[in-house]
């Protein structure tokens, strides 16, 4: 079994970058923000895969309710029309505080059932929306055996 952090700052500080995964955009329904729920063969031994499909079917839903368009996009609209954009610098926009969402989200995500099994989600955003990056930890201790699973796992993967 993976070696077991407790928290954040304990992952970030004892234990050294492994691997990373990336779950790639799904453009099967256009270009909305959609993100693949394959399960990657190198989480197999870190997380059950049905946490793994909850924790990204959620950031969908919440990046399919962050483009929706509806009556407060179109006075957002309107009023940055209205004011010259300026509005945008005393007001939040919708899709901006479901962005705030998600990165809370994420990190609730990071804390509770992603670190304490060595694993860390990096928000869409900061990959420029294209991929969903999970960093695969390890316990500086260990001997690093693991990347010879990985190479095995890689190689089995269809």
């Amino acid at each position: 079994m993976a070696t077991e952090f407790h928290n954040l700052q304990e992952l970030r500080h004892t234990a050294s970058l492994a691997n990373k995964v990336f779950i790639q955009r799904d453009y099967s329904e256009g270009t909305t923000c959609k993100f693949q729920t394959k399960f990657p063969s190198d989480l197999e031994t870190r997380i059950e895969r049905t946490l793994f499909e909850d924790t990204v079917k959620t950031l969908n839903n919440y990046y399919a309710e962050a483009e929706k368009i509806g009556g407060q996009s179109y006075l957002e609209g309107c009023l940055a029309c209205a004011t010259a954009y300026l509005i945008f610098l005393c007001m939040e926009t919708r899709y901006e505080k479901v962005l705030k969402k998600i990165a809370k989200y994420i990190q609730e995500q990071n804390e509770k059932i992603y670190a304490p099994r060595g694993l860390l989600i990096t928000d869409p955003i900061e990959r420029g929306m294209r991929v969903i990056e999970i960093s695969i930890y390890e316990d500086r201790g260990s001997s690093g055996s693991s990347s010879g699973s990985s190479s095995v796992s890689g190689s089995t993967a269809r």
